[in-house]
């Protein structure tokens, strides 16, 4: 990834880069979403996390299926497309907190270190009729907070206009919710096989528009190290022993932060 690419993301906060996966690469992923879904790997994606974590076919209509090294282990098809995947993940990583373009001391206070065992990545599966409504990924009071980067690789062939499916980036000053008075301001990105998305987790709002047919993605986030402020940030008064003990786990073990709370 170039320096001018990750001046583009410091810059507008997300950028789009066509093609990044191989199609090789892409095949073996989409018949890997494949064979997990014939084994029952998927589950009805909620929304929200920790006690928020719920049901809400009003707002997002999707199944997923957690990946990461050391998960699936029991479903060994397609495993070396996810090890290539986990590489790719990894090497992306080090690109996003090692180089000099993302300037910590800039007004975008991008952040350069993110916690490799704190990584997330899953499987999405938007069915035909799937969809998700405008939200941010970091979310305050919340372990989602941790955030740093949300990615996309779409793993889709043969995409045309009318399949929808759409990326749609919200440029507006709101997140969950455009601002009362604003007018409509955003970036439609269509989900073809190979192209990466990434963005800032905590500043850009995005959705998922309605699909009209299966539409694949890996999803994944890059996580800063947890501190010792994030204690009071996470939880209300009556889940900080709760959320002491999974901070601890947080920086002792290779899981991904949803893996931790869900």
């Amino acid at each position: 990834m170039s320096d001018s690419i990750l001046s583009e993301l410091d810059t507008k906060n997300y950028v789009v880069i066509p093609n990044y996966l191989p199609n090789d690469l892409v095949t073996a992923l989409r018949n890997d979403v494949a064979h997990l879904r014939s084994c029952n790997q998927f589950k009805i994606a909620k929304i929200g996390q920790d006690a928020t974590n719920t049901l809400d076919e009003g707002i997002r209509v999707a199944e997923t299926c957690f990946l990461g090294k050391g998960k699936l282990s029991d479903v060994p098809q397609g495993g070396d497309a996810r090890d290539t995947l986990y590489d790719v993940i990894e090497e992306l990583r080090r690109t996003l907190s090692g180089n000099s373009a993302l300037d910590p001391s800039s007004i975008n206070e991008v952040a350069p270190a993110l916690d490799a065992n704190l990584s997330e990545l899953l499987y999405a599966y938007y069915p035909n009729g799937g969809f998700y409504r405008r939200h941010l990924d970091a979310i305050p009071q919340s372990v989602s907070i941790l955030r740093s980067y949300s990615l996309l690789l779409y793993l889709n062939v043969d995409w045309k206009e009318g399949d929808g499916g759409n990326l749609r980036i919200h440029l507006d000053s709101g997140g969950d919710a455009k601002p009362p008075g604003e007018a409509d301001n955003f970036v439609d990105v269509r989900p073809e096989g190979g192209t990466l998305v990434l963005f800032r987790s905590d500043v850009v709002a995005h959705e998922v528009l309605d699909t009209v047919k299966e539409r694949m993605a890996v999803v994944g986030w890059y996580n800063r190290p947890v501190s010792s402020k994030d204690i009071g940030n996470i939880a209300s008064e009556g889940d900080k022993v709760r959320s002491m003990m999974l901070i601890a786990a947080a920086g002792l073990v290779t899981v991904g932060v949803v893996g931790i709370f869900v």
